[in-house]
């Protein structure tokens, strides 16, 4: 077409493209706007450019159906791959159930095949080929075993038994049925106990019956169905607790066949239809008829049940039980019970055969016949009881028979704790019982404790023996060379060797020992190892705490060998260190410039050590009469060059031995020219009395004693350690096999301890207990208060002390007597050594030594006047913190007009004051 043909349309363009756009703007679409641009492009579009778009627009949506038909496709395809996974799987599981299918009925088409071959030739009357049954054995042997079956129990299952031609066998012969019968136990069904005591409650077996009640006690009575606890009217609060506890037991346990729930509490004082129905059960049906208001001293109760207890143990052998006089007339502690033993305890009206759980099972069939003898043999009551109890399943009644018998019930209590509750003791001072007197006499071992050195035992510094019985092989030690320094103000000094061994007690010295280890052997000894070397800083009892530090210090500047470094203070040094100088120790008072004046004076020394290589020689303080002790041997000097040892009447062979031994080296060593003149107690002359102050004077003298001192005294220190009251003792470091020691232990082994110390001392024929003191300051020096706990937490320790002593010395049957610190009577101070009456801190208005059952009676006391109530520290056994209840009631009136009961209401207290 020409030219003309393309013109746009005579309409005006511009215009109808405002129209466009003015409906363009009133569209909520865009739908609409896109309809709009469609018309605008096909009326004023050029027809060219019209076809380009169409064509455009066909392509894209062809391209766009093409992807969506892609998409469709995959996910199709994705979820048919899914499906036959799935199907795969489940194909898999249905073959593997189909394959057990299939062996199940294998194995049940084989054993109905044997079954049937089995059936058939029994009922054919034919027996199985031999070949056949073990086949069949075999398979049956597998299946089982298959099963979980032992070779035994298949092998049991397939024997095969004709009990027709089986005889039955008695199970006890004539004579066995006999001794079953002569063992039958001895119960009842309905139990009456009574709690009675004050220091030790007792818990006994009383008869059914009214009148064994008493207004002053506590009573528990036992039936099948119910559970009564009866406290008397005057009865104590600990009785009553006691009560609680034994009912908690039984109803917990179900004791004595009774299924109670609860426990009926019954007060005398409040009457109530229980009480009534309580009295019922006792055989009492009159109202007429009273509770006896007799009062029997729970102390004496006490001992008197103690005294009748006796106890047996099973003899294996001879299958009867023998008399245990050490567990007999005692209450015994739970740890006394062995676990493989039998034992017949007999407390009058109950006897009990306690079997151990590892005892022997023959032993238990013996031993209810014997204890039914023992039973037997006395003539009880009607209401006794005769009864088997098993270790581990003992009753409130047996456990009550023993002094700290664990707590059975509070392993099974749940506990819930309160993080925000303050923390209490599991074990109350009341709940504590005397040490065991039975461990604290077990003697001592028969070797003491050596010096051990680098990993070496050097025993007494001679190494130790060669045992070849029992492959021990032992080893020597030879001393190869000694060094010593004196300590001086700033520094040390090399000590003269003609000195050496000489001591000052105001001093403090090094000691380098060399010494040398020989192995032992069964031909011949051989050396072993290296030379070796020990240095001992020796502090003198006189020195000050600066110079005791200072020769620790300087012994580190010593020392360039790193040698082990070993403290010492006087007449505490191990017998390694005193065979060092083979007798020839010596140990003045005072300092090296002390001695030089009083070189050719008197002087009184003391004579320590067990072995004549370990003799030493003490100066002592003063040459006086009261310095001699019977058992011992000392060494007096007179100034003009004579020795005299004087031993006293009881001292034994190897002291006075080692006294001359140890003169005569003194006399060669350090007094040439001088006497040794020997002396024995009672045969003095007036020139050798002339040499003491003031002269012959009485002293604590065993001359008159007819008795034999062939035994070492023993020290006890008594101690509480978390709730428990426990003992050490204290041993003597230089103590010997089969020798005898005089006077092991020294005042400072008492006084040195954290006071109030409490200490046992036993003394052969006497038996000691001694108090310490309440010291005003501390070790630093600062001041001390002594609170209410602190005063109550010793009280009940000193009264533990007295107990155990009181134990302690019924073994032998002697006296016991207490003693305080700075009271001891002369016969006290006379088992030490020496003995310093000016120990600094101590008081000196201690009350005297007092016998045991005087103290004990202090702890009985109940009331007291108000001056005593005043007095610090307040009375034995009174609560600082409960000072009024002790008051009597004519005493009890205070200023104001208040009586004992508005007091008490109103929480007021002595203390306060």
């Amino acid at each position: 077409r020409g030219p003309t043909s393309r013109r746009a349309p005579t309409s005006n363009p511009v215009k109808n493209l405002g129209q466009r756009q003015d409906v363009s703007k009133d569209c909520r679409s865009t739908a609409q706007r896109t309809t709009m641009t469609d018309e605008f492009i096909s009326d004023y579009l050029k027809p060219e450019i019209r076809v380009t778009a169409s064509i455009q627009n066909h392509k894209l949506k062809a391209e766009e159906n093409h992807v969506d038909n892609r998409l469709s496709a995959t996910d199709d395809n994705r979820k048919s791959t899914t499906d036959n996974r799935i199907a795969t799987t489940d194909n898999r599981k249905a073959t593997t159930d189909n394959r057990k299918l299939t062996t199940d009925d294998r194995k049940l088409t084989t054993d109905n095949h044997v079954n049937n071959n089995i059936k058939s030739e029994e009922f054919s009357g034919l027996t199985p080929s031999p070949k056949f049954q073990r086949t069949n054995s075999l398979r049956d042997s597998k299946r089982k075993t298959e099963k979980g079956l032992s070779k035994e129990a298949v092998d049991a299952l397939q024997a095969t038994e004709d009990y027709t031609k089986v005889t039955l066998k008695t199970g006890h012969s004539q004579k066995a049925v006999k001794e079953v019968e002569g063992g039958k136990e001895q119960t009842q069904d309905t139990l009456l106990l009574q709690i009675k005591g004050k220091l030790s409650m007792q818990t006994r077996l009383v008869a059914t019956h009214f009148s064994s009640l008493n207004a002053h006690d506590t009573y528990i009575l036992v039936t099948s169905s119910h559970l009564y606890q009866f406290n008397g009217a005057n009865t104590t609060v600990m009785k009553k607790s006691k009560g609680t506890e034994i009912c908690n037991a039984i109803t917990m346990a179900k004791e004595f066949k009774c299924m109670a729930d609860r426990a009926t509490i019954l007060e005398q004082s409040r009457g109530s239809y229980m009480l009534k129905q309580f009295y019922q059960l006792l055989n009492t049906n009159s109202e007429n008829d009273q509770v006896s208001e007799k009062l029997l001293d729970d102390e004496e109760f006490e001992q008197e049940m103690i005294r009748e207890n006796i106890c047996y143990k099973l003899n294996a052998e001879t299958d009867s039980f023998e008399l245990m006089e050490e567990l007999s007339a005692r209450r015994l502690k739970h740890s006394r019970l062995r676990d493989n033993e039998i034992y017949c305890f007999d407390y009058g009206p109950e006897v009990y055969v306690w079997i151990g759980k590892n005892a022997d099972k023959s032993a238990r069939r013996n031993a209810m016949v014997a204890g039914r003898q023992i039973f037997d043999a006395k003539q009880r009551p009607s209401w006794g009881v005769f009864e088997r109890v098993a270790g581990g399943l003992e009753h409130s009644l047996f456990r009550e028979k023993f002094k700290d018998w664990p707590d059975v019930n509070a392993k099974n209590v749940l506990a819930v704790k309160n993080p925000c509750a303050p923390k209490k003791d599991k074990i109350s001072y009341a709940q504590m019982e005397p040490c065991d007197v039975h461990e604290m006499r077990r003697p001592l071992p028969e070797k003491p404790p050596g010096l051990v050195l680098e990993m070496t035992d050097v025993g007494r510094g001679t190494g130790l023996p060669t045992d070849l019985s029992q492959d021990i092989f032992g080893h020597d030690v030879e001393t190869t060379g000694v060094e010593m320094w004196r300590i001086t103000d700033n520094s040390y000094e090399e000590y003269p060797k003609e000195k050496y061994g000489e001591f000052y007690s105001g001093e403090s010295f090094i000691i380098r020992w060399a010494y040398r280890v020989m192995q032992g052997g069964r031909k011949q000894d051989h050396e072993t190892g290296r030379d070796r070397a020990a240095f001992f800083f020796w502090q003198g009892s006189d020195c000050s705490i600066k110079e005791k530090g200072k020769s620790a210090f300087l012994t580190v500047r010593v020392d360039s060998e790193r040698a082990p470094q070993i403290p010492l203070t006087q007449a505490h040094e191990p017998p390694a260190f005193l065979q060092i100088f083979q007798g020839g120790m010596v140990t003045y008072s005072g300092k090296i410039s002390d001695q030089k004046e009083q070189k050719h004076s008197e002087r009184l020394f003391l004579h320590r050590g067990e072995l004549e290589c370990e003799s030493n020689l003490i100066q002592l303080p003063e040459i006086s009469p009261l310095s001699l002790r019977s058992r011992g041997c000392f060494v007096l000097q007179d100034g003009t060059h004579r020795l005299y040892v004087w031993s006293g009447c009881k001292s034994s062979r190897h002291t006075v031995a080692g006294a001359v031994c140890a003169a005569r080296t003194l006399a060669d060593s350090k007094l040439r020219g001088t006497r040794v003149c020997e002396v024995e107690e009672g045969k003095e002359s007036k020139e050798f009395w002339s040499l003491f102050t003031g002269g012959k004077q009485p002293y604590p003298s065993l001359l008159q004693d007819t008795r034999s001192y062939n035994q070492s005294i023993r020290l006890y220190n008594l101690y509480e350690e978390q709730k428990e009251f426990k003992f050490l003792e204290k041993e003597y470091s230089c103590r010997a096999p089969e020798v005898t020691a005089p006077y092991p232990f020294l005042q400072s082994d008492l006084y040195e301890n954290d006071q109030p110390a409490l200490f046992i001392l036993d003394a052969i024929f006497k038996v000691y207990v001694w108090v310490g003191w309440w010291p005003s300051q501390s070790h630093d020096g600062e001041a001390m208060a002594h609170t209410g706990s602190a005063v109550t937490d010793f009280t009940e320790r000193y009264r533990l002390s007295l107990h155990t002593a009181q134990e302690y010395a019924a073994e032998d049957g002697c006296e016991v007597e207490v003693v305080r610190a700075g009271a001891e009577p002369d016969e006290f101070r006379s088992l030490f050594p020496w003995w310093n009456l000016l120990w600094e801190g101590v008081p000196t208005d201690q009350p005297g030594p007092s016998p045991l059952a005087v103290e004990l009676r202090k702890f009985l006391k109940t009331e007291y006047t108000l001056e005593e109530l005043q007095e610090r520290p307040v009375p034995l056994g009174c609560d600082p913190l409960r000072l009024e209840q002790y008051l009597p009631p004519s005493d009890f009136m205070v200023s104001g007009g208040c009586t004992g009961a508005s007091l008490s209401s109103s929480g007021a207290s002595l203390s306060s004051s």
